[in-house]
């Protein structure tokens, strides 16, 4: 079920209005629920630790190896063999495999090439690849592709957040300006009551027409008609701010109705975009933007898939030494290593290469089209980024403009008020005056809403929004 609670029981931080006794709900504060407890921040945590898995597994090909084995057959008595076998093998960043052993074995029905002397045959040698995986091999370029995915996970969580920060402004924002729509009205209607009910009053006296009650009634109904819109828009834009609310025990929050949300600690969106200008940020995009780093991660990683299939159009040649000495690990005895070895080469290669010469072709076809698409995403993310921050600029010169303007509406309103009361103007003429007061009000609002959630998108598309959940 969904929790309705008073601010104060979710955010220590959420205070009340000493005289109204009116719950506040300040950005800032939402900022840090969301940061704390969002699902959705929650997960983003989660993926650095996934890439730091993917990296530690494949770093497991790199793990020394212990080999036991122990062979013993007996029939009627009679043993015909027991063979003993111990080993270490250490694979090394260059594909050479050192392998250190012991074998001990014994019996009757041994094959000639497994008998050891008495006290065992200890053994230190290597693997080499001669021509194929020495620039590289599986191993290595899975652990590299997996450090590129630890990366890449990084650059996913920050934008998750980006995404996440986004959203989390524009709700707030829509729920806030409605709430100063509501406002405005609310206080239009008290201003036009007052004033009706002065002119019933004159009226009733004889002082006033009947068409200056209806003129005014009509201009009071519709403002009512806009505070209702008001409020279902308060409403709706608050709940929607909900969805983003959450305790610590996961349990959902709402801001119950009556709360007043109050903008203060959105300010670092104007110092953010100031430290982060167009003409900056076009070069630095790929470096800059998570979606974009994360495709050019995606990039190298085709890259290296591509090396490694290139590889595998070479022979396989492989090495193989090792050096002998009776009993265990005593080297010291052994003779010189040319004397008591074994020693062996291995060759193989595909006589067509079809199936290496495509898996090449496909792995260098996704390499080619994987950075096709990081530049064409990077040009239109640069494309955006200009867009977004000429409109930014214009909307804020728009909010200043409209300020002034609704301020001399202001004036011509009170003025045709002052003309009324001395009755040289009429009802009309004042409602006129302050219905265009009451729109540039509105209008106001609007375009503050407008530039806060361009300069949110701004951000957003730059990458640098999710630092504010840091």
């Amino acid at each position: 079920m969904r929790i309705y609670l008073l601010l104060l029981t979710f955010c220590c931080g959420l205070a009340a209005e000493a005289k109204t006794d009116t719950a506040k709900l300040y950005f800032s504060q939402v900022l840090q629920l969301v940061r704390e407890n969002h699902p959705l921040a929650k997960q983003a945590a989660l993926l650095p630790k996934q890439g730091e898995s993917y990296v530690r597994y494949n770093r497991g090909a790199f793990d020394p190896k212990v080999y036991f084995q122990q062979r013993d057959k007996t029939f009627k008595a009679q043993q015909y063999y027991s063979e003993t076998s111990a080993a270490l093998t250490v694979p090394t960043w260059y594909g050479i495999d050192v392998k250190a052993g012991y074998e001990n074995n014994t019996g009757l029905f041994l094959s000639p090439d497994m008998v050891t002397p008495g006290n065992g045959l200890s053994f230190v040698g290597v693997d080499v690849p001669l021509i194929r995986n020495v620039v590289t091999d599986a191993r290595r370029t899975q652990l590299r592709q997996a450090q590129l995915y630890q990366s890449q996970n990084m650059a996913m969580k920050n934008q998750l957040l980006n995404e996440l920060t986004a959203s989390v402004i524009h709700d707030f924002a829509g729920w806030y300006f409605a709430w100063k729509e509501q406002q405005t009205c609310t206080q239009a209607v008290a201003l036009l009551t007052d004033r009706m009910n002065a002119i019933r009053a004159e009226f009733i006296a004889g002082g006033k027409a009947a068409t200056d009650t209806i003129e005014t009634y009509a201009q009071r109904g519709l403002f009512l008609l806009m505070l209702q819109e008001a409020r279902v828009k308060e409403t709706k834009t608050r709940l929607l701010l909900g969805a983003h609310l959450w305790n610590a025990d996961q349990q959902p929050l709402e801001p119950v109705q009556g709360t007043v949300p109050d903008i203060a600690g959105i300010e670092f969106l104007d110092s953010m975009m100031r430290s982060y200008p167009d003409s900056a940020v076009a070069g630095n995009i790929q470096e800059l933007q998570p979606q974009l780093l994360s495709m050019g991660l995606y990039v190298q990683k085709n890259k290296l898939e591509a090396n490694f299939r290139k590889q595998q159009l070479l022979p396989e040649i492989y090495l193989k030494y090792q050096a002998l000495a009776p009993g265990y690990l005593d080297f010291s005895n052994s003779g010189t290593f040319a004397q008591n070895n074994r020693f062996g080469i291995g060759f193989s290669s595909s006589l067509f290469l079809r199936k290496e010469r495509g898996d090449y072709q496909m792995a260098k076809l996704a390499w080619q089209e994987s950075q096709l698409k990081l530049q064409q995403k990077t040009r239109d993310n640069v494309q955006k980024v200009g867009g977004l921050y000429q409109q930014t600029k214009a909307y804020s010169n728009m909010s200043k403009d409209f300020e002034t303007i609704s301020g001399l509406y202001y004036q011509l309103y009170e003025n045709e008020k002052t003309r009324f009361t001395s009755g040289d103007a009429t009802v009309f003429m004042v409602n006129m005056r302050e219905t265009k007061w009451m729109e540039t009000r509105l209008k106001l609002l609007e375009y503050q809403q407008k530039r806060i959630i361009s300069l949110s998108d701004y951000l957003e598309q730059v990458g640098v929004l999710w630092q504010s959940l840091q």
